[in-house]
């Protein structure tokens, strides 16, 4: 696996897109800035998710195996035919290496500012 960069915020950007969800996450992330005391690591699962279920309501999965693909040095088609537990542990593994919690709570600290 490689390290994310800033290209992939463009490609989960169209995942974001695709799945029509932008609405939600905002209203969510908003709710969150005005928290006091947030888990970040929570945040990252639930937003995780938010964009999960809206990709699957909208049908915009090859989009987030595009996502995916070149970070986890696969194939869309390898990634498609992944058994869920190694997707899980290659997600988790890519928020550790680039320490995701920590951007996350960054990315709402600054949000919170405003």
């Amino acid at each position: 696996m490689r390290s994310l960069k800033t290209s992939d915020l463009f490609s989960f950007a169209r995942v974001i897109k695709a799945s029509g969800v932008r609405e939600e996450l905002t209203d969510y992330i908003q709710r969150l800035s005005k928290q006091d005391n947030t888990d970040v690591s929570k945040i990252g699962f639930n937003t995780m998710l938010m964009i999960m279920e809206a990709l699957s309501e909208k049908k915009a999965e090859k989009a987030i195996y595009e996502a995916l693909a070149p970070v986890f040095e696969m194939t869309v088609d390898q990634i498609q035919d992944l058994p869920l537990k190694d997707l899980f542990d290659l997600l988790k593994q890519m928020a550790e290496e680039n320490d995701l919690a920590n951007f996350m709570g960054s990315v709402f600290g600054t949000l919170g500012k405003n």
